[in-house]
């Protein structure tokens, strides 16, 4: 990055990553941003950029002691108080979580407010409850129960009877 201040215009300088060891970090500054130049004994060539310094025109994202904020210029949010205990990511077009092993969300409730699609095995472990929509619920291909009774409408369909039965090409009642 080069900084100009007063005329003059820097060689390419390093800027003040937050982390630059095992763990790095990577946030360039952007133009226009305001930064602080720290040139130990006056050479401008061993300067260091701090970045950082909000302006007017580029004031901080929050004033609450108790929040951690960063705007994106995408318009992106993320906020987390630690008062709340809440975190608040918002305002961008896909996430991605990759995980090599696994991915445990631990929460006793749960809700997505859209459409949820599992491409891999869907398994449950504590029941199952639900309500048809606005197109009811379908399932395609082959469907197998075991273990257990399996009801419609109040009707066991494993175990149920047939009054009226009789040889022939006469239907029976209902199922009981």
């Amino acid at each position: 990055m080069r900084v100009k201040a007063g005329g003059m215009t820097t060689d390419w300088l390093p800027w003040l990553e937050r982390r630059a060891g095992a763990t790095r970090t990577w946030n360039p500054p952007t133009v226009g941003e305001q930064v602080v130049l720290l040139c130990p004994s006056g050479e401008l060539r061993n300067g260091v950029i701090l970045t950082g310094v909000p302006t007017d025109a580029k004031d901080v994202p929050s004033h609450s002691a108790d929040e951690t904020v960063t705007h994106y210029p995408d318009g992106a949010v993320t906020r987390y108080n630690h008062a709340a205990g809440a975190l608040f990511v918002g305002g961008v077009k896909t996430v991605v979580l990759e995980a090599a092993t696994s991915v445990l969300v631990k929460c006793p409730s749960t809700t997505f407010d859209g459409d949820v699609t599992v491409k891999g095995l869907f398994s449950y472990q504590n029941g199952i409850a639900g309500q048809g929509g606005a197109n009811g619920n379908t399932i395609k291909g082959d469907f197998t129960h075991q273990d257990g009774a399996l009801s419609s409408n109040g009707v066991v369909l494993d175990s149920h009877d047939h009054g009226g039965v009789q040889r022939g090409g006469e239907r029976t009642d209902g199922p009981q």
